[in-house]
């Protein structure tokens, strides 16, 4: 009832606005949403029933429920939401300050539900922004690894999720796990591979490598570190072998354990022993824990001028990093003569699915055309926050070539032409759907 009585059609959009954390935006987590939440018959006399009776006590006031919309949906529709959507393709890098999905209703009796689809589809800045840290970190360490490393061989691997338990729920879980399996293939979050399997029609999609807990470093105490480390030693000769190791004394552990006592074990091994401090002030503890490893293991320069570790040993971070603190870490190791290569991964948790909100990347979802009595008008807001200035009309987005001659991407007034947004639902059916394997294709680096 709020809205002028003869408004038959409202059209949406969402967009990152600028002055975001990062530049651009990898779009991903709408197909998701679609289908599990949107798809089919959503709308019931049950559910109906149940909205009306909640909203009543929640207002106080029993006419506030708009029991004709959904009553209409139900009978004409049965039960499908009367909407269009339509996006960009997951995977894609779009420069902020572009729009990336609009909706409108498709049936004049509904228009209230454009808006009311609001909370739900904005949610798709979840799963957006973690893929979009996700490739931003991949495109940090790909710079040192070009300034300083012969080889970007391990790069896929160099950033994985052990994100699960600091997450708040197993759908965040899922969620923001197949954001980050967008750009790199090392994650210690299962749920993160099966969202991906059943949503995006995915193979297994994100992989991991034998690796202790201080559980295991600790049952026999400081006197018996030495037995455990040897102990893994020999009971996993080939492949991947990661151990934390500063249950007492990480420094202790490289110089007596790994780089005296038991290096002639670890350099016969058929694969990488990888290092793990967990605790420390990250940037000083890793050049020391590469200086130690190096008197003892042996490093030899790559012809960029930067030592590497003999290729049996390397070291891995992974407590309380976030994206500046990979950054940290990295240029202190170039500062220092270290290649980034020596890092076999970074582990990222809470600051890779949770250290993030919707105002990381600014996301909005806002009104910019309505229909009424026959004609459409364009509508914005211009608060005085010129940040939060709306866009106008119906939109497009599409390459302009600028005056350099390379081509950009632009959103403007949909005429009809082309148009990168595809639509993607429309009246309760999935009209796109896309792999994982081609949303990885859209944001490789």
């Amino acid at each position: 009832p709020m809205y002028p009585e003869d408004t038959e059609y409202i059209y949406s959009y969402f967009e990152a606005r600028n002055g975001a954390k990062f530049s651009y935006t990898v779009f991903f987590q709408l197909q998701y949403i679609l289908m599990e939440y949107l798809v089919g018959q959503v709308v019931t006399l049950e559910k109906i029933d149940a909205a009306e009776k909640l909203a009543a006590a929640h207002f106080g006031n029993p006419n506030v429920f708009n029991r004709k919309m959904w009553e209409h949906i139900l009978n004409v529709h049965g039960g499908r939401l009367p909407v269009r959507i339509k996006a960009v393709p997951e995977g894609m890098v779009v420069p902020n300050n572009n729009v990336l999905m609009t909706v409108e209703n498709t049936d004049p009796l509904c228009f209230p539900l454009t808006n009311h689809l609001e909370t739900i589809l904005t949610h798709v800045w979840y799963g957006s922004t973690v893929a979009t840290l996700s490739r931003k970190v991949k495109e940090q360490i790909n710079r040192f690894l070009h300034e300083t490393s012969t080889s970007l061989e391990g790069l896929p691997f160099m950033l994985h999720d052990f994100g699960f338990r600091g997450v708040s729920s197993v759908e965040s879980a899922g969620i923001g796990g197949a954001g980050h399996l967008v750009n790199f293939m090392g994650t210690d979050t299962v749920r993160a591979i099966e969202i991906a399997m059943h949503y995006y029609a995915a193979d297994v999609c994100g992989f991991g490598v034998l690796a202790t807990e201080h559980s295991v470093m600790t049952p026999y105490g400081p006197e018996g570190e030495e037995l455990v480390f040897e102990r893994l030693i020999e009971q996993y000769p080939t492949g991947i072998l990661s151990v934390v190791s500063d249950s007492y004394d990480i420094f202790r552990a490289c110089s007596e354990i790994i780089g005296t006592k038991l290096k002639d074990k670890i350099l016969a091994r058929d694969g990488v022993f990888v290092v793990r401090p967990d605790s420390g002030d990250p940037s000083s503890t890793v050049l020391k824990v590469l200086d130690i490893l190096g008197d003892k293991m042996g490093c030899e320069k790559n012809y960029k001028g930067f030592k590497e570790l003999n290729p049996k040993i390397r070291v891995l971070w992974g407590d309380g990093i976030d994206y500046d603190g990979i950054y940290d870490i990295l240029l202190s190791m170039k500062n220092a003569g270290w290649s980034a290569s020596n890092m076999a991964t970074f582990g990222m948790g809470g600051g890779l699915l949770q250290k993030i909100n919707r105002d990381t990347q600014r996301f909005a979802f806002k009104c910019s055309a309505q229909r009424r009595g026959g004609k459409w008008f364009d509508i914005y807001k211009e608060p005085i926050d010129k940040t939060k200035i709306s866009k106008k009309g119906k939109l497009a987005l599409r390459w302009i070539e600028n005056e350099q001659g390379k081509k950009e991407l632009h959103t403007v007034p949909d005429d009809g032409g082309e148009n990168i947004l595809e639509t993607v639902f429309e009246d309760g059916e999935l009209k796109r759907t896309m792999t994982f394997d081609q949303i990885r294709e859209n944001a490789k680096l």
